[in-house]
């Protein structure tokens, strides 16, 4: 489609008019977001609006001796949500400020009841559908993560307990163990670059190559070999820009000598029942797949009975504290001495207390910890 214009000088000028291409228009949704035990909850609003209270006929039920059981209603007027008491017991709060009247929520806007926050959100709903997406997919892999850890063993002459704690946008943690021989027992921990469902499936696919011992040629008594092993099937250029971390480690019952590489892996901390302050166990070694080719050195150690192996990913430690401080290694050492809760397994107590330290919403990064205990 043209037309032409004549200048001062009679000359013309074409000029070119191209189809105006409409975009779609979004269909809005009103939206409310919060948490129970943790959990996080979307609650799409009815055109008919929703009322939030304790018990039924309430649309939105929050069990809580908090919430009266009609609490506060929330009524749509086109693009417009006007939030209102319903004289509840204990109040609606908006920006710290006791509701008094009918008042219009912006999007983005924080509301409270009681210990519940709810944040109102008015979203494009093809929009929300595609998170809605994502995080089915981000619960897939979980699941499939989930499925080929390793059962904890609770008996024996080796036993094992371990804490995972996937985060929100699910990161490339993994780990296992098994007996290679009768009289060897085998085990590691790695953390893929990366978060999401590439790098969840990543650490899922060279954690089964461990478990099946799939690496040609590769001694996996060894644990520099099984390094360079995996440095030679992963590397990065191959597997969309992925490397990863790992700490390996093998024990030979009738000697009791424990081998280990830590390959861009940090220190894992052992404790013993003569030391019990936990000394890092660590050896310098590149990361695998970020290099054609490396030197992974392996490093020994006796182990007297009762000794305990703690092995950790980046995720339990890299923390910031609500005062703004950036947690370090050496913070989660000082804490693993300290954890000891009668009843629960000291993986999870250590979470707990990484929890309780960290600032409030969910963990940055998975949080991975194993604890082998050599009898």
């Amino acid at each position: 489609m043209a037309a032409s214009l004549d200048d001062d000088n009679g000359e013309q000028t074409i000029v070119r008019r191209f189809p105006v291409i409409e975009a779609p228009p979004m269909q809005l949704g009103h939206f409310l977001n919060f948490s129970i035990d943790g959990a996080p909850i979307r609650a799409a609003i009815a055109p008919a609006g929703m009322t939030i209270g304790r018990a039924r006929p309430a649309e939105l039920v929050i069990t809580s001796p908090e919430i009266s059981r009609r609490h506060c209603r929330i009524e749509l007027f086109g693009i417009d949500a006007v939030l209102t008491d319903l004289g509840s017991t204990n109040g609606t709060y908006l920006d710290g400020q006791r509701l008094e009247r009918p008042t219009r929520l912006r999007s983005g806007a924080t509301f409270s009841l009681g210990a519940f926050p709810i944040r109102y959100e008015r979203r494009d709903r093809a929009e929300i559908a595609r998170e809605e997406e994502h995080s089915a997919d981000l619960k897939r892999a979980e699941d499939y993560v989930r499925a080929i850890l390793p059962r904890p063993i609770s008996d024996g002459p080796i036993r094992t307990e371990w804490c995972f704690v996937p985060s929100a946008t699910l990161g490339g943690d993994a780990f296992g163990y098994q007996f290679l021989t009768e009289t060897v027992f085998a085990g590691f921990l790695l953390d893929v670059s990366g978060h999401g469902i590439g790098s969840a499936m990543h650490a899922a696919n060279v954690a089964n190559t461990l478990r099946r011992r799939a690496l040609p040629g590769v001694d996996f008594s060894d644990p520099a070999a099984v390094a360079a092993g995996l440095n030679q099937v992963f590397p990065m250029e191959e597997h969309n820009g992925l490397m990863l971390t790992l700490w390996y480690f093998t024990y030979h019952l009738p000697s009791r000598t424990l081998r280990y590489c830590a390959a861009g892996h940090h220190p894992a901390f052992l404790t013993t029942p003569g030391q019990p302050e936990p000394v890092p166990l660590w050896c310098r070694s590149p990361a695998i797949g970020m290099l054609p080719a490396g030197r992974w050195q392996a490093g020994t150690a006796v182990l007297p009975p009762g000794a305990e192996l703690f092995i950790v990913s980046d995720g339990a430690f890299e923390i910031l504290t609500p005062d703004g401080r950036q947690w370090q290694l050496e913070d989660l050492r000082h804490l693993t001495g300290q954890c000891a809760v009668p009843g629960v397994p000291l993986t999870s107590a250590i979470y707990a207390a990484v929890r309780a330290a960290a600032r409030p919403g969910p963990l940055d990064d998975d949080f991975s910890a194993l604890l082998v205990t050599f009898g």
